[in-house]
């Protein structure tokens, strides 16, 4: 299992910057079962954050699971030495939600894992928690685009 990393180095690792770069953190990851778990703490900060909601919106999860599924494969490609690649999402699939809102002082965690692999194209399963308690998922599925390859 690899070892924390911090949003400084985590900034190495995803393309996302400045306001659109919404996760904290990476606790725990594993880059030959391709799992992940990141952790962020909503604030009235976050980009998403609507005021007159009292939160962030739970369709915004999403994002924070496209973001953490980047992560795990920034890791990869850094941990192999394997050239960096552009990925694209081609679905999302299973997306649900319990709850209709994420509320500042909320620790948000989303554990995901590779499920499947065809060529280029990658699958995987997420599991998104608001302080510990499990409060939705779904499924990405996204596909590597190589450079100097047309990808089929």
């Amino acid at each position: 299992m690899g070892r924390p990393i911090e949003t400084e180095e985590l900034l190495t690792l995803v393309p996302h910057r400045g306001k659109m770069f919404l996760i904290d953190r990476i606790q725990d990851y594993d880059i030959d079962a391709w799992t992940v778990t990141s952790e962020t703490k909503l604030s009235e900060s976050n980009l998403y954050y609507d005021k007159n909601l009292g939160g962030m919106p739970n369709y915004v999860l999403f994002e924070f699971i496209a973001q953490t599924v980047s992560a795990i494969t920034g890791i990869v490609t850094r941990e192999k030495q394997l050239p960096v690649n552009m990925g694209f999402i081609l679905s999302v699939s299973s997306l649900h939600f319990s709850q209709p809102l994420v509320k500042a002082g909320q620790t948000v965690t989303v554990h995901a894992w590779r499920t499947g692999e065809a060529g280029a194209v990658y699958s995987f399963d997420a599991r998104v928690s608001a302080d510990g308690g499990e409060i939705g998922g779904g499924t990405l599925t996204v596909m590597e685009f190589k450079k100097g390859e047309s990808n089929g």
